[in-house]
């Protein structure tokens, strides 16, 4: 019985940590978007900030973001954002 006790909240977790991920996306693109599409070292700490994300899911945002092919690493560093509105 304990087994199961656990089960049910690790599989709860697993089930929700997509949500969870596609939320972070979401918000993180909307701080893109609205600081002009382009992060770059000027303005990162402020679409950090406005996107109300920690570090790690601002890595996994990204990361999930670069694998879709919606933004894109710039050789000055910076990072342009591809969206419905970033063309």
């Amino acid at each position: 019985m304990i087994k199961m006790r656990l089960a049910f909240p690790l599989i709860a977790l697993a089930l929700a940590t997509p949500v969870f991920a596609d939320e972070a996306v979401d918000k993180l693109v909307v701080a893109i978007e609205e600081a002009g599409c382009v992060v770059t070292m000027q303005n990162g700490d402020a679409v950090y900030a406005a996107s109300g994300l920690s570090e790690e899911e601002i890595f996994a945002a990204v990361q999930k973001l670069y694998e879709q092919g919606l933004v894109s690493l710039e050789a000055d560093g910076s990072m342009s954002l591809k969206s419905d509105v970033c063309q």
